[in-house]
């Protein structure tokens, strides 16, 4: 018998119940849904209905001028290798050592660029349009509401999308509204507008700003009827990095996601504009803690963007698709599954680096997930229950990006009702 009665533990146990409930509301666990690998940010007045179909063509277009081949695409990326010792990345250096994994990167990349180029879609009202007359501003952002609904309507509109609007600093504060209220008044039309919107609040600095934009979402949304969007914020100033607990709590609920902002933050601590880039330490620190602030909460954080664009000759090209997936590649190891993009080129090394390491730990993850669904070991890894939920969260990356499928899944004695429940998706 128990020295501790029932009757006493639940006596010195009681006080846990109202703790149990605010770590279950502020730790909800992941959405379970699927996740893009990238946003694309356009400006405004580049945006039209068939944009993604565009983008998609210039990028295929890159592609076989400067990579006609798998070979060409695993030497100009430095991907295509298999995986090192344990399920490790890939090294570089050894990119043309697998031909078969090649082909699959190629042929992945061809049908993405066909079939869905672009995820996650912004007009751009910010630091990609910069500062324009203010009737020329309302004039875009209509429009590149008006676009948008019409992209859906030809079915060419991405799962999510929506609009970065100027930031809530004084000097744009009442421009940035103004285009807000005008681009989803627009958007809404007279069915509550397209589903999948996603607002992009950039450049925020203290938790008030954030609820500030929530109230003025608040007001316009019942007023012209619209679906209510999601919101993101971007963390480019060091003070939304030191209020990184605060401006959660600031969402209520109603915040998605973190992207860093990698340029505006390296600037701001006075980085040169040399070594300004996402993998530079202080921008993957202000990562990291974003990362920590967030986990368990359903919001996702997404890594920043590369600025050396892939025009030009083919060298210039090859080069900056390298730089490009191998910024992917480490973002992607650190957890980091979204990205920027900002070119249509960069589609080419995005999505390439995207399969190149969902497929190179694609083997370990399922023969391990499935040693463990049989509840028993596999070779010298014993494999816990948060691992497991990250070795599924792999193969579900996997079936996402169409890299694997219901056959797969049964050569390695798996289901997608299993691989769902243990990745935590919701089913």
């Amino acid at each position: 018998m128990p020295t501790l009665s029932e009757h006493l533990l639940a006596r010195l146990t009681a006080s846990l119940a109202p703790v149990d409930a605010q770590l279950a509301a502020r730790h909800p666990g992941d959405p379970g849904t699927r996740q893009p690998v990238h946003t694309c940010y356009i400006p405004a007045d580049r945006l039209h209905p068939d944009v993604v179909l565009d983008w998609g063509e210039s990028a295929r277009e890159a592609l076989a001028a400067h990579a006609p081949s798998p070979a060409a695409l695993a030497a100009a990326t430095g991907l295509g290798a298999t995986s090192g010792p344990g399920g490790a990345a890939p090294n570089p250096a050894e990119a043309a050592a697998d031909p078969a994994l090649a082909e699959r990167v190629y042929a992945h990349v061809l049908a993405a660029l066909s079939l869905e180029p672009i995820q996650d879609l912004r007009a751009d009202l910010e630091d990609g349009y910069g500062i324009r007359p203010d009737d020329v501003e309302d004039e875009h952002a209509i429009a590149a509401a008006t676009a948008l609904r019409a992209a859906h309507e030809a079915g060419a509109l991405p799962a999510s999308y929506g609009l970065r609007p100027k930031s809530l600093d004084p000097a744009v504060r009442d421009r940035g509204l103004r285009s807000l209220d005008l681009f989803l008044t627009a958007l809404a039309g007279d069915d509550g507008g397209p589903p999948g919107l996603v607002l992009t609040l950039p450049k925020v600095s203290a938790p008030e700003q954030v609820t500030v934009f929530l109230a003025v979402l608040d007001e316009l949304i019942p007023r012209i009827d619209l679906r209510p969007p999601a919101v993101e914020l971007q963390i480019e100033t060091p003070a939304a990095v030191l209020a990184l607990p605060a401006l959660v709590e600031a969402g209520r609920g109603r915040v998605t996601g973190l992207h860093v902002g990698t340029y505006d933050y390296s600037a701001a601590l006075g980085i040169a504009a040399e070594h300004q880039a996402s993998d530079h330490p202080s921008v993957e620190y202000a990562t990291t803690l974003m990362q920590l602030v967030t986990a368990g909460t359903g919001i996702r954080v997404a890594d920043g963007s590369s600025n050396f664009l892939p025009v030009g000759p083919t060298p210039v090209v090859r080069a900056a698709w390298q730089r490009h997936a191998g910024l992917v590649t480490r973002a992607w190891r650190r957890g980091l599954y979204q990205g920027w993009d900002l070119h249509p080129a960069q589609l080419v090394s995005r999505h390439a680096a995207v399969a190149a390491n969902l497929l190179a730990g694609l083997p370990a993850a399922l023969g391990r997930l499935s040693a463990y669904a049989e509840a028993r070991f596999a070779g010298a890894v014993a494999d816990e229950p948060a691992t497991a939920r990250a070795l599924a969260g792999h193969v579900l990356r996997a079936l996402d990006a169409g890299l694997l499928d219901d056959a797969g899944l049964a050569a390695a004695d798996l289901d997608r009702a299993v691989v769902t429940k243990l990745g935590g998706r919701v089913s």
